[in-house]
């Protein structure tokens, strides 16, 4: 721009605001908010852009004292960034104000813990111990995680002085007085409560380390000290003797004494600890996994190169099938359908781009990577798509895909050699019931994703008798349930092929 923006805005010519660039927007309150001339300049526009553009002028004047009451005029909560409620926080006599007023709408954005960071530095700060208790038994229990995680971690010596005895509040109760008591508790998070208790450990509170570890065993099914306990979170120098207080050392330690327990009870660790740690847990329990995990390592025993691939393949599959969660829903899933089959066959039967397929008697089992869809449905049911008997996916903070499940039925009919014109119908139909597909049906870089039922009746709808004549003489159903899409649908969630 030509012109002096910050004289314009003095003299109350604010025009060309509303035809800046998003960068000179940015720009402009950034050169306002570090002019020297700054109360001025905002006398000069603040009358004539708080109505049209409050949040322009929000954000120039928020932690100005001098414009305190105009400022909590304009506030809109959810466009309060973390760094503007630190600088609230430390400059404006609305800091307090607006966080208390806020305060679970400010601390319940999970996504990004640097609002909860820019609190909780804050109440130590400046020692405000009524938020420092208000923090300490707030009823979101991954809040409160993260409270006593910051606690522990940079003022142990005022962890007696807030809690009484910290592993006690690890659950919905506060032992506030007059508080209306429950059978039931809410637990903290299985995740949440392992780390604390790690942190605990190498932090010099041994004792809590062991009140919460055995709370754990007996509140949790399943929990994630394991994998807590031995994986180098804390980097050391390998140039220098290991010391007795080595924090490494220490879990290592603490693993070892209850290894049995704890290898029975990893959520997330169990096939890890089987392959590397063998030598701590006993035979009993290892040979009773080993039965578990069989249908998935079938081809590691035989004795050759491509064989030592393939299996390491599988062992790659399986420990990240269990590392993200899913390896004791995978056992009784793999107990359930075995069970319901008639044939008691098992065995590799492929792999893709997003997944490992393995025969489970009369079903397959599918142990997700990824998916190349990311909607929020990732696949429709219908007829003409394999029905999934299970499945689950677990997904990042854009909806990808990074691990899941999926049960179907053995299908050995393969769908290569039928006549073209059956492809067609499929799209054609496809079409009919609102939906389009972006990936090959047979013959694509990744094998075949079409088979046949064994009959139409075990198609996916309500009343298979419905389903056009040309399918029950060749019920081709896609396996591959990914890269389905709404047919209206012009933006689509989809992975590129590069990723």
């Amino acid at each position: 721009m030509a012109f002096n923006t910050l004289e314009y805005l003095r003299d109350g010519k604010v025009d060309f605001v509303f035809r800046s660039t998003p960068y000179d927007y940015e720009h402009l309150i950034e050169n306002v908010r570090k002019s020297p001339n700054r109360i001025e300049i905002i006398n000069g526009f603040l009358s004539k852009l708080k109505v049209n553009l409050p949040s322009f002028c929000f954000s120039i004047i928020y932690d100005i004292k001098e414009f305190a009451d105009e400022a909590y005029e304009l506030l809109n909560i959810k466009n309060v960034t973390p760094e503007m409620l630190n600088n609230l926080l430390y400059n404006s006599p609305l800091g307090l104000k607006v966080l208390y007023e806020n305060f679970d709408t400010i601390l319940s954005n999970n996504e990004d813990t640097k609002y909860f960071d820019c609190v909780v530095k804050y109440a130590f700060n400046s020692n405000n111990r009524e938020l420092i208790y208000k923090l300490s038994r707030y009823s979101d229990l991954h809040i409160r995680y993260l409270f006593m995680n910051y606690l522990i971690k940079n003022h142990p010596e005022d962890i007696d002085k807030i809690y009484d005895d910290i592993t006690k509040y690890t659950t919905s109760v506060t032992y506030e007085p007059n508080e209306q008591l429950t059978f039931l508790p809410q637990l903290m998070n299985p995740d949440d409560i392992s780390k604390l208790a790690v942190v605990l450990l190498i932090n010099n509170r041994e004792r809590d380390y062991i009140k919460l570890k055995e709370f754990i065993i007996k509140n949790y099914k399943y929990n994630y000290l394991a994998s807590q306990l031995l994986t180098a979170d804390w980097i050391v120098n390998p140039d220098q003797p290991k010391l007795l207080n080595d924090p490494n050392i220490i879990k290592e330690n603490a693993f070892r004494k209850d290894a049995d327990t704890l290898f029975s009870t990893s959520a997330d660790y169990r096939f890890s600890l089987y392959l590397r740690h063998k030598e701590k847990i006993n035979q009993e329990l290892l040979d009773d996994f080993a039965s578990k995990i069989k249908y998935f390592l079938g081809r590691i025993k035989q004795d050759s190169i491509e064989s030592d691939f393939l299996g390491n393949i599988e062992e790659g599959a399986l420990e990240s099938i269990y590392c993200c969660g899913l390896g004791n829903l995978l056992e009784e899933w793999t107990e359930k359908y075995m069970e319901l089959s008639k044939s008691k066959e098992y065995g590799f039967i492929g792999s893709g781009t997003t997944c490992n397929c393995y025969r489970i008697g009369d079903y397959v089992i599918k142990l997700v990577k990824t998916k190349w869809s990311y909607e929020d449905v990732i696949c429709p049911n219908l007829y003409l798509i394999a029905k999934n008997y299970e499945e689950i996916y677990l997904r990042d903070e854009k909806g990808i895909v990074k691990g899941g499940l999926e049960v179907q039925r053995y299908l050995t009919r393969r769908a290569s050699n039928i006549d073209p014109k059956y492809f067609r119908y499929f799209d054609l139909e496809l079409d009919r019931l609102g939906y389009k597909r972006t990936d090959t049906l047979t013959k694509g870089t990744c094998g075949e994703n079409t088979m046949l039922l064994d009959t139409y009746l075990d198609a996916d709808c309500p009343n298979p008798e419905e389903v056009p004549v040309w399918f029950r003489k060749y019920p081709l159903v896609l396996v591959d349930r990914d890269r389905i899409y709404s047919k209206d649908k012009i933006y689509i969630k989809q992975l590129g092929s590069g990723y």
